[in-house]
C-alpha cells in the first residue's frame, strides 16, 4: 500500500444548514484541516456547524437565477464551480456529502479520471435516490466514483440493492472533548425536580416531532417531565398545535437552532427520537456522547448505535412503548450509571480520530 499522503489538498462538497449529512461533513473538513491537509468546504452558504475562526477555506457556491429558467440551477452551479476551482486550488481528490445532486454535479465537472470520493447519508439512497428523476445520473456517479462510503450498515445495503455499489461502512463520529455532561446548565431549561427530556432535528415530517410531543404528553401524567424540542423546520407548527391540543404546551420547550448544541444536549435527562427513517442518528450519537441515555426508534442504523446498554429502542408508530421506555428509564436506579456508560460508549466506539483515520484510509486507496 502506498504511504499515505502528510498533505492533501481537498474539495468537500455539503449542505450548509442543520441536517446529519452537513454536520458530518462540515466538522470531518474541520478535523482534517486541522491535520493539516488544506481543505475546501464547497456550499451554498457557511455551514451552520463552521467555526467562523476555522481553518476549512470555505468556497461559496453561486445560484445564478435566469427567467428563463424555472429556479436556480444548484447541479450545474455546482458543476461549473467544482470544475473552475479544482483546477485553481489544485485539489488532489473531491469528497461529497449526500449523493443527490453532488455525485452527479461532481462527476460531470470531473470526469472519471479525477478521484471522486461520495458519502451516502440516507434519504439519498432510500428516498430521493429511488425517485426515477435521480436515479439513473446518480447511479452513474456512484458507480464511476474511485469510492463510495455509507454511514451504517443498514444504509449500505440499500445502496447495494439501489445502485449496485458496495459501500465502505464509515459511522459518524463525535468529539467528545466538545460533548460532555453538563448537568449545571439544566436548571437554565427545567424547573428543580423535572426530568428534561430533548430532541434535536430539522424537523422535517421524516422526524415526526409531533409524534414525540403526543408521547410525551404520555409520560407527563406520569412524571414530572419537560420536553424541550432543539431547531427548526416544517413540523414546528404542527408540533405546536399538538401540545396545544393535549395541554402540555406549558411543558414543551422550542429552543432555536443554536452552533453550541453541546450546551443544550449535556443538560438533559434523556434524548428522544421518533423517526421514521434515520440512517444512523449524529443527534442521537452526540446525546450519548454528553452522557444522556436515548430512546429511539429502531429503523435504519439507530440499532447500530442506540445498544440496551445505552438507550431503548421501539417500534415505529408505538408512542406507548415509546412513553413506557421513558419512564422505565426515568424510574431506574441504574439510571446514572447508564449516563456514564452511554458517555464512555460514545467515545470508545465513534471517536473523530479512529473515524477520521478512516476516511484517510479511503482517501489513500482512492489516489493510487
Amino acid at each position: 500500500m502506498a504511504q499515505r499522503p502528510s498533505s492533501l489538498r481537498l474539495g468537500l462538497v455539503a449542505y450548509p444548514g442543520l441536517g446529519g449529512s452537513g454536520i458530518v461533513a462540515t466538522e470531518l473538513a474541520e478535523r482534517l484541516a486541522r491535520m493539516g491537509h488544506r481543505v475546501y468546504l464547497f456550499a451554498t452558504e457557511r455551514p451552520f456547524r463552521l467555526p467562523q475562526e476555522s481553518p476549512v477555506a470555505f468556497v461559496p457556491v453561486d445560484l445564478p437565477y435566469y427567467p428563463v429558467f424555472p429556479g436556480p440551477l444548484y447541479t450545474l452551479s455546482l458543476a461549473g464551480t467544482l470544475e473552475r476551482e479544482a483546477k485553481r486550488l489544485g485539489l488532489d481528490l473531491v469528497h461529497t456529502h449526500y449523493a443527490i445532486p453532488h455525485a452527479a454535479a461532481a462527476y460531470l465537472a470531473l470526469g472519471e479520471g479525477f478521484p471522486l470520493v461520495h458519502t451516502l447519508h440516507g434519504t439519498d439512497v432510500s428516498l430521493l435516490g429511488l425517485d426515477p428523476a435521480f436515479h439513473g445520473p446518480t447511479r452513474r456517479a456512484l458507480l464511476a466514483a474511485r469510492a463510495t462510503t455509507a454511514v451504517s450498515w443498514a444504509l449500505a445495503k440499500e445502496a447495494e440493492k439501489a445502485f449496485g455499489v458496495k459501500p465502505v461502512v464509515i459511522h459518524n463520529a463525535v468529539d467528545p472533548e466538545r460533548f460532555y455532561p453538563r448537568p449545571e446548565r439544566k436548571r437554565l431549561y427545567a424547573e428543580e425536580g423535572e426530568w428534561l427530556l430533548l430532541h434535536a432535528s430539522n424537523f422535517r415530517p421524516i422526524k415526526r416531532v409531533p409524534d414525540l410531543v403526543r408521547a410525551f404528553a404520555k409520560v407527563r401524567r406520569r412524571a414530572r417531565a419537560r420536553l424541550l424540542l432543539l431547531g427548526k423546520g416544517p413540523e414546528e407548527a404542527e408540533a405546536r398545535r399538538v401540545a396545544e391540543e393535549l395541554g402540555v404546551a406549558p411543558w414543551v420547550t422550542f429552543h432555536p437552532p443554536t452552533r453550541h448544541p453541546e450546551e443544550v444536549l449535556g443538560a438533559a435527562d434523556l434524548f428522544l427520537l421518533a423517526s421514521e427513517e434515520e440512517s444512523f442518528g449524529q443527534a442521537a450519537l452526540e446525546a450519548l456522547a454528553s452522557g444522556v441515555p436515548v430512546v429511539a426508534t429502531a429503523v435504519g442504523g439507530v440499532p447500530e448505535l442506540v445498544t440496551p446498554e445505552v438507550g431503548r429502542l421501539v417500534e415505529l408508530g408505538d408512542l406507548e412503548g415509546l412513553a413506557e421506555a421513558v419512564l422505565e428509564l426515568l424510574q431506574s436506579p441504574h439510571l446514572p450509571e447508564m449516563r456514564r456508560r452511554a458517555r464512555a460508549y460514545a467515545i470508545e466506539r465513534f471517536h473523530p480520530e479512529a473515524i477520521t483515520g478512516r476516511y484517510l484510509e479511503v482517501y489513500e486507496k482512492a489516489l493510487t
